[in-house]
């Protein structure tokens, strides 16, 4: 159990900095393996030789089974793009500093944020920094972000980013 949670931790880590292709289907992908499982566990609740097979029983067979699957494949695509990346590329992107920076659940936010615009998705990400980062790095007269990704078919992992003059 304690590995499965530090996977947990760790996959929403990555995909903090990942950004996804428009095309990749993630939501009906968790949905339909949770559905999946769901199934699995009916099927396995009905054949069980029990007394207890009421339409209750079944039915919380069939969602025990539906959350299980669902949070076993959940943040798969973002794993996927970290570990099997096509090729790690660098390139020149727009950038925008907010304050404040993006939500950090239910405990507030961060204390900025920076939106880069990805070349490979053509999407734009906004990744969590502070002012300290930003005092120490963005010099006046930069306009531009190098940003050195991990990229394949399905989407980006942003690795880095560094403030450069244009």
């Amino acid at each position: 159990m304690g590995c499965w949670f530090w996977y947990m931790l760790w996959a929403s880590g990555i995909s903090k900095n990942t950004i996804l292709q428009k095309s990749v289907p993630e939501w009906i992908t968790y949905i339909s393996f949770g559905a999946f499982i769901g199934c699995i566990s009916f099927v396995r609740a009905c054949y069980l030789r029990t007394f207890n097979k009421t339409l209750k029983y079944l039915f919380n067979a069939f969602s025990g089974g539906f959350c299980l699957g669902f949070v076993l494949i959940l943040n798969c695509y973002d794993v996927y793009v970290y570990l099997f990346p096509d090729k790690v590329i660098g390139y020149e992107s727009e950038y925008e500093v907010v304050f404040p920076g993006p939500s950090r659940g239910k405990y507030g936010h961060c204390e900025a944020g920076i939106w880069l615009k990805d070349q490979n998705t053509s999407r734009w990400i906004q990744l969590c920094t502070n002012k300290d980062y930003l005092y120490a790095h963005h010099k006046q007269g930069m306009t531009g972000v190098w940003v050195t990704a991990r990229v394949n078919k399905i989407g980006t992992y942003i690795v880095k980013y560094e403030f450069i003059y244009r």
